[in-house]
C-alpha cells in the first residue's frame, strides 16, 4: 500500500488497471502507483474477476457496481477481450450545489454545467437533483447509470427524484422524449449531452415546458465552435446583409466597443482590436477594428439553457456563472467579452463570495 501522505483520497479521480502493468491512480493530476513492487502487475484474471462483480457493460463500454456511484470503463483489444479498466471515482457531496441555490430554487431557468472531464460536473448534478426533488417532480435520464449508480434502486444521493435508465447511447434522445410523454416531469436531469440527436431532444423537451439540468464538455466559447452542440445555446448562423444594413451593423459594433472596458477580445483568427488609447485616433481605430462586412455571424435562436455554469478541474470551489446565456452568446459572436459571475467558496468555512467579471 502507498504511504497515506502520498494518497489523499479526497482528491482521487481515477484508478487505472491495465493488463501487464502496475496498478496506478490519478490524484490531483499526478500519477501514483498503488504498489512499489514493479513485479506486481495486473493480470487478465484480475480483470475478469472485476468484470464478474459488475453489471453488464453497455455499448459505451461502461458498467457500474450495484449501489455505488463509481464508473467502470473497459478498454478492449481487437478480439474484444478486456485489456484494461478505468475506474472513475463517483462522489456524493452534500451541499456541493450551494453556490447555485439562487438559480436552482429562485428561478425556473434551465442550467447547463460545462467543464472538462474530471472537473466535478456530475457531482454537482447529483446534489442539484436532490435539492430540486424536494419540491418538484424530477426525473433523471441516466446514461450509463452514472448519476444515480448501478442497480434497480437509485442511489440515495438523488433524494426523491426518479430515474430512467438508458439501455445504450443511441437511445438517450428517445428516452428523453419518452420521459416527457409518459412521466410528466417538472424537471429533467441529463448527464453528458454530446450528440446532435440529444441537442434536438433537449430543444423538444424545453418547448414542452420542462425545465432541464444537464452537463456537457467544454466551456461557453468552445461550445459555440462545436457545430453539433452549439444548439444548446441557440446555435450559430451566417446571414448576408445589404449595403445599408452592413454599415448599420458596423456602426453598432463600434458603439459597443466604446462602452466596453477592457476593449473587445479578438476572436480566434481575427485581427486584434486596435489600440484606442490615443483619443485623436479613436474613430479611425474603431473603423479599422469593425470594417463594413456583408456577412454577419449571429445567434440562430433562443438558447435551450438560459444559465451556464463553467467549472474547471482542480478548481472545485470556483465556478463561473452566466445568468443570461443569450446575451453572452451575442457578445461572443460580436467579438466582445461577456459579463459573468465568479463564485468562490471557502472549503474550510463554507463561506461564499461573488464578483462580476468579464470573460
Amino acid at each position: 500500500d502507498p504511504p497515506r501522505q502520498r494518497f489523499p483520497h479526497g482528491n482521487l479521480s481515477d484508478i487505472v488497471l491495465d493488463s501487464g502493468r502496475r496498478p496506478q491512480c490519478w490524484v490531483d493530476d499526478e500519477r501514483v502507483f498503488l504498489c512499489e513492487d514493479q513485479s506486481k502487475v495486473v493480470t487478465s484474471q484480475d480483470l475478469s474477476h472485476i468484470e464478474s462483480c459488475l453489471g453488464q457493460f453497455g455499448t459505451d463500454n461502461r458498467a457500474g457496481l450495484n449501489g455505488k456511484l463509481h464508473r467502470f470503463s473497459a478498454m478492449r483489444n481487437r478480439d474484444r477481450d478486456m485489456a484494461g479498466i478505468t475506474i472513475r471515482i463517483g462522489r456524493n457531496v452534500r451541499g456541493n450545489a450551494a453556490m447555485l441555490m439562487d438559480f436552482l430554487l429562485g428561478s425556473d431557468k434551465s442550467i447547463l454545467i460545462l467543464g472538462e472531464p474530471g472537473s466535478g460536473k456530475t457531482t454537482i448534478v447529483r446534489e442539484a437533483t436532490r435539492r430540486l426533488a424536494e419540491r418538484s417532480n424530477v426525473v433523471v435520464v441516466d446514461t450509463s447509470n452514472e448519476i444515480a449508480g448501478d442497480g434497480m434502486v437509485p442511489h440515495a444521493c438523488i433524494g426523491l427524484a426518479r430515474r430512467m435508465m438508458v439501455p445504450s447511447l443511441d437511445m438517450q434522445s428517445a428516452i428523453m422524449v419518452e420521459c416527457v410523454q409518459n412521466h410528466t416531469p417538472h424537471v429533467m436531469v441529463i448527464d453528458e449531452i454530446g450528440r446532435p440527436k440529444e441537442v434536438q431532444a433537449a430543444r423538444t423537451v424545453k418547448q414542452r415546458g420542462v425545465r432541464m439540468i444537464a452537463s456537457a464538455h467544454g466551456d461557453l466559447r468552445r461550445l459555440l465552435k462545436n457545430k453539433e452542440l452549439s444548439g444548446l445555446v441557440g446555435g450559430v448562423e451566417h446571414v448576408m446583409m445589404g449595403d445599408t444594413m452592413a454599415r448599420e451593423e458596423a456602426d453598432r459594433k463600434r458603439k459597443l466597443a466604446k462602452k466596453q472596458n477592457p476593449p473587445p477580445a479578438a476572436e480566434e483568427g481575427a485581427n486584434p482590436p486596435a489600440d484606442t488609447s490615443n483619443n485623436d485616433d479613436t474613430a479611425t481605430s474603431a473603423k479599422s477594428s469593425f470594417p463594413v462586412s456583408k456577412t454577419k455571424v449571429q445567434r440562430g435562436g433562443d438558447p435551450t439553457f438560459e444559465v451556464i455554469v463553467e467549472v474547471r478541474r482542480g478548481c472545485r470551489h470556483e465556478w463561473r456563472c452566466v445568468d443570461n446565456s443569450a446575451k453572452a452568446v451575442d457578445c461572443i459572436l460580436d467579438g466582445f467579452h461577456y459579463k459573468a459571475q465568479l463564485r468562490v467558496r471557502d472549503p474550510e468555512s463554507g463561506n461564499m463570495r461573488m464578483e462580476f467579471i468579464e470573460a
